[in-house]
């Protein structure tokens, strides 16, 4: 009797063992707050997965959009891809050994394109033979300016607007040191001194078609944005 009861026993401290080892498949570990210094600049973040099973696993990513703002956009890299705004789950997958830690191949990336808005987004991963067993963190990007101010809107004018060819750039100010163009990523694509310039034309031929950011900048460092297509 005490023999099958030692059993029963071992039997149950078994099967609590190998729940408590289901239920915390994954550990997801850094990132929740991030604090835009410049929101005319991309802000990213970043993840630690650890797979605390003895098994090798094919990990999922999936972003989830809590709160954000129209004008913003925001993307992840899981693995060797990173996914567009539109793309809320990794079609590929990203392989973790027994035990291990995987704290560079996540990225979550933020772009305000200037504004002041913040997003609010849930990454949650999980195996690819149990979709269910998701472990999830929210990050939150701030894009709130902190020691810039913006120039008035007034400050530079662009035509025509849309564009196929090129676009002129025209100061009304005269405080503006430099012109920096982006893409809708945050990818700098030019910057122009214009400290002995109050007017700049830009060449769109190696421009892909999309939209763009002209980014106005003054000695102390405040700036204005303005938004040009190409076509």
């Amino acid at each position: 009797m005490n023999s099958c009861m030692k059993k029963i026993f071992l039997l149950v401290i078994t099967l609590f063992l190998s729940f408590a080892s289901i239920s915390q498949t994954l550990l997801i570990t850094g990132d929740t707050i991030k604090v835009t210094q410049d929101p005319c600049f991309e802000t990213s973040a970043s993840l630690s997965v650890t797979n605390n099973t003895n098994n090798t696993l094919d990990i999922h990513c999936e972003k989830v959009i809590i709160d954000t703002s129209l004008g913003t956009e925001n993307y992840f890299c899981w693995g060797a891809e990173c996914y567009g705004s539109s793309t809320y789950l990794s079609t590929s997958f990203n392989t973790i050994n027994a035990g291990e830690t995987d704290n560079l191949d996540f990225g979550g990336y933020y772009n305000a394109f200037c504004s002041n808005a913040p997003a609010i987004v849930k990454y949650c991963f999980f195996p690819a033979s149990n979709s269910s067993d998701r472990h999830c963190v929210t990050i939150t990007y701030n894009g709130t300016l902190t020691n810039i101010s913006l120039l008035k809107s007034n400050s530079f004018s662009i035509y025509p607007n849309p564009s196929n060819d090129f676009v002129n750039i025209d100061l009304i100010s005269n405080k503006i040191k430099s012109l920096i163009i982006f893409n809708s990523y945050g990818k700098k694509i030019t910057e122009k001194d214009l400290i002995t310039k109050n007017n700049l034309k830009v060449d769109l031929s190696d421009f892909a078609f999309g939209t763009y950011f002209v980014v106005a900048e003054k000695n102390d460092m405040t700036r204005s944005v303005k938004r040009f297509i190409v076509q």
